[in-house]
């Protein structure tokens, strides 16, 4: 499918030509065995150094310490697309820098951003982790009406340190990342402005691991639980002492993941177009191609539609990130409303046009020696993660009207 992309900056058409080059040469010839059981990772972990060397990496993060700076939020997703259109998987972790040193690069944390992020901006292959979720809930951290009441990772202030206790899930990189961003709270009475997201190294006293998770897709991604007792870090090691900013710094990271996961979200549509569109190019009955049918058709017709609306929707909001003068910060209630409301959609579109592949490929597109089966398993983490498909229209009807009355609305 030909694309035309308008929001695309002319400077950033070099850049986009070069990840699709990547992905074809790279990611499609190999992605089938990122699932292997033994070798999936460590075949991840050659490609993640590829997207290294091309700038990937530090992409995002300050001039000052290396990065290249570019921060926009158009550039990113159609990255992205671009990416998860190989596999999904890397239409998320080659800008996970970016959302773990995002808190430290907007309250102006050098020292977090040189003793930490300056790395990741070197021509090698760091990894970072979001610790964030917990046992007893994984939307409720992203829940406004919560107020970060219910985390219960608590930062205790001792001296200038911060001794961290708690529990964490769903932990991507777990065990493998060299520094790893910890949602914390300082005191539940003061809610949103007691969280404190404390940025700890590897290998520092009390951390420790349980065992990878097994998951129904992303196989190649290391993902485990982390323990944290009496964990201690300096208390320059947090993203921001402003009460209240690392409370915003949550709803940034969470705006930026929905927005990122539906870019990715419709790269895997794209995927999963293209490879149908010369699949039924290439079955025959009724002594015609597949796809000259009527019905087949019509079917082709609806995905086309679903992908054509997600990528002009999720282009259209990464704009207005672009244009904070006029829609405001990331961290407000309209663009996480948009962040979020385009990720359903995304979201949807895209397990449909997974589900209509398999209708028209039968058997072959339950096969997991073809792409769709997988490309349906990733794509579903992508749906639940961040807030879920429930908890998220909540926000999406925020950014319109004062949901549950006015209290309870972030200013």
């Amino acid at each position: 499918m030909k694309k035309y992309e308008p929001f695309i900056m002319e400077e950033d058409r070099l850049m986009l030509r070069t990840v699709r080059d990547f992905v074809e040469k790279e990611i499609m010839p190999v992605r089938k065995q990122l699932d292997d059981p033994q070798r999936g990772h460590h075949i991840y972990t050659e490609l993640m150094e590829g997207l290294v060397h091309i700038g990937l990496q530090k992409r995002a993060l300050p001039r000052e310490i290396g990065g290249l700076g570019q921060s926009s939020a158009v550039s990113q997703t159609t990255t992205s697309e671009e990416l998860a259109r190989g596999d999904p998987l890397f239409g998320i972790m080659p800008g996970m820098a970016a959302w773990i040193f995002g808190p430290a690069i907007v309250s102006r944390n050098m020292t977090v951003l040189e003793k930490f992020a300056a790395q990741f901006c070197e021509d090698k292959l760091h990894t970072a982790a979001l610790s964030l979720t917990e046992p007893s809930g994984g939307c409720n951290i992203a829940s406004a009406e919560e107020r970060g009441r219910t985390i219960q990772t608590i930062a205790r202030s001792e001296g200038d340190e911060w001794v961290i206790n708690g529990h964490k899930r769903w932990t991507s990189n777990g065990g493998i990342a060299e520094i790893y961003l910890v949602l914390c709270q300082t005191d539940h009475a003061l809610g949103e402005d007691g969280i404190a997201l404390i940025y700890v190294p590897a290998g520092t006293p009390g951390m420790s691991f349980g065992k990878p998770e097994n998951l129904m897709g992303f196989k190649a991604d290391i993902n485990l639980e982390v323990f944290y007792d009496d964990v201690r870090v300096p208390k320059a090691w947090r993203a921001s002492d402003e009460p209240g900013r690392d409370g915003r710094n949550v709803r940034r990271i969470s705006c930026f993941a929905r927005l990122i996961s539906a870019a990715s979200l419709t790269g895997v549509a794209q995927g999963v177009f293209d490879y149908v569109v010369e699949y039924t190019a290439n079955r025959f009955f009724g002594g015609k191609q597949v796809r000259q049918h009527t019905m087949q058709a019509g079917i082709l017709a609806d995905m086309a539609i679903d992908l054509l609306s997600a990528r002009a929707f999720y282009l259209q909001i990464a704009s207005w990130f672009d244009n904070r003068a006029v829609f405001g910060s990331p961290t407000g209630d309209f663009l996480l409303g948009m962040a979020s409301a385009i990720r359903i959609y995304a979201a949807d579109a895209t397990i449909r046009s997974c589900n209509k592949a398999m209708e028209l490929m039968g058997a072959y597109g339950y096969s997991e020696d073809y792409p769709i089966a997988k490309y349906l398993r990733d794509s579903k983490i992508l749906q639940l993660w961040e807030g879920g498909v429930h908890q998220t229209r909540i926000d999406v009807a925020r950014a319109f009207y004062s949901v549950h009355g006015p209290e309870l609305v972030i200013p």
